[in-house]
């Protein structure tokens, strides 16, 4: 199960806390699952839906709230589908006009208006209830393991446009882009996905969120480490590996009896741990000496060195 179904699964168990809610809810998923087909003058309307259990929620609320006459079938996988897919079927009746003006869906002039009503662009429950239909019906998200996406996917820029307003009266900052003939509104901050699916009710998605960010953190943090001191280390073998040339070229050229005692015991050392670091160095010192002072010394090797491939 993707992390999308997840938390739709979730959404669909979220009680609504008033009839007003309900119905913000009810209005944003007929108007994103359901069409309008008009035959002989009669309406009516059919809603394809992906999820059993959400089939089963706007059925209860459609022959409850509002006694309507509905029927359900149910479709198994076919070639184009991977999973049973549900239909709800609300047959010509004229509870069913009254329900779609009632949801801000058929207007007073007998068409269909495909803008949020101002009903439902409020600020509250009721705006949190819309926003919760309009994910269930046609939002996804990304695996928290990944980049941070959530997106609304609308059939009109009327639509896409009043969301991004209710999106703005909860202080989060949506945008739209055009995709395939549809109009995505988006969100990439971390903390405003958070937000929203706080929102909206989903709590445990909210939780396994922010549990995934922290340990997405909490690698990315190791792997700069490991990264830092990798670098550190390649840098301190490149060092090694220098040191080492200038030495064997004064043991060679010159003799390392021929040199200071300091820079004697130094440069037997480093043949002795070849890899160790400056600091790893000093401390073998008898007395320690500090990591400046190795690389002092190194340094006077290496211009012994570059006198002798200079033919001085």
């Amino acid at each position: 199960m993707s992390f999308t179904d997840e938390v739709k699964h979730e959404l669909i168990r979220y009680k609504n806390k008033n009839k007003q809610a309900q119905k913000a809810e009810l209005a944003a998923l007929l108007r994103l699952t359901g069409s309008i087909n008009i035959a002989d003058k009669k309406m009516a309307v059919k809603l394809k839906l992906r999820y059993g259990d959400l089939a089963r929620m706007i059925f209860s609320w459609l022959k409850e709230e509002y006694q309507l006459e509905v029927e359900i079938r149910v479709f198994k996988p076919g070639k184009l589908e991977k999973s049973q897919t549900y239909l709800l079927y609300i047959p010509p009746q004229d509870k069913l006009i009254n329900l779609l003006k009632e949801l801000g869906i058929w207007s007073s002039e007998n068409s269909i208006d495909f803008s949020i009503s101002d009903e439902f662009l409020v600020a509250g429950e009721t705006g949190q209830a819309y926003l919760r239909g309009m994910f269930i019906g046609g939002g996804s998200i990304n695996s928290p393991r990944s980049e941070y996406h959530l997106e609304f996917r609308c059939d009109y820029q009327s639509q896409a446009r009043d969301l991004i307003e209710l999106l703005e009266i909860f202080s989060l900052t949506g945008k739209m882009i055009e995709h395939q003939d549809k109009y995505m509104v988006y969100l990439k901050k971390y903390a405003e996905i958070v937000n929203l699916l706080n929102l909206i009710g989903a709590q445990k998605a909210q939780l396994k969120f922010e549990h995934a960010s922290i340990i997405k953190e909490v690698k990315s943090n190791v792997n700069r480490k490991i990264n830092f001191e990798t670098a550190n280390l390649d840098k301190t073998i490149e060092a090694a590996i220098d040191q080492l040339e200038d030495i064997e070229l004064v043991a060679t050229r010159r003799g390392l009896d021929n040199i200071p005692d300091s820079l004697r015991e130094i440069a037997r050392l480093r043949r002795q741990y070849p890899y160790a670091s400056l600091k790893e160095l000093g401390e073998k010192l008898n007395p320690p000496l500090s990591k400046s002072g190795v690389n002092h010394r190194f340094r006077r090797l290496r211009k012994i060195a570059k006198n002798i491939r200079r033919g001085q």
